[in-house]
């Protein structure tokens, strides 16, 4: 069995208990987590801070997950990054796909599926790959 990587994880939603969720799981697998509730949150922490795996809802009330994601993959290009959507589209897969985007998981998620998801991010993080 491979030891269980771990990293600094950025996480960015705007539901309270999603996050608090999150943060429970990610740090009992040995993550470091930061939260914050919107996209100009997450944009503020990415540009004074460095993390190994993104983890953005697509829906954020201020500015669209999709533009974080581009955002933050311009400004760390090797940080993997997860989105989290509550309404999956063909369409959205495709966009995601399209931005390089590690991972593309729809709500309500298993937490091992999320956990996994992280696990292979930053995997490919190390490897050096997409």
């Amino acid at each position: 069995m491979s030891k269980r990587l771990t990293g600094n994880i950025l996480v960015i939603d705007d539901d309270k208990s999603a996050r608090m969720l999150l943060e429970r799981v990610l740090k009992r697998v040995g993550h470091t987590v930061r939260l914050v509730d919107n996209g100009q949150q997450g944009l503020d922490a990415l540009a004074k801070e460095s993390f190994d795996v993104l983890i953005c809802d697509r829906n954020l009330p201020d500015v669209d997950g999709m533009e974080v994601l581009q955002k933050a993959r311009a400004r760390h290009p090797t940080m993997k990054t997860v989105i989290v959507t509550g309404a999956p589209t063909a369409q959205l897969q495709s966009s995601a796909e399209a931005l390089g985007i590690f991972a593309y998981v729809a709500k309500p998620f298993a937490l091992n599926e999320l956990v996994s998801a992280c696990e292979g991010a930053l995997r490919a993080r190390l490897e050096g790959s997409s």
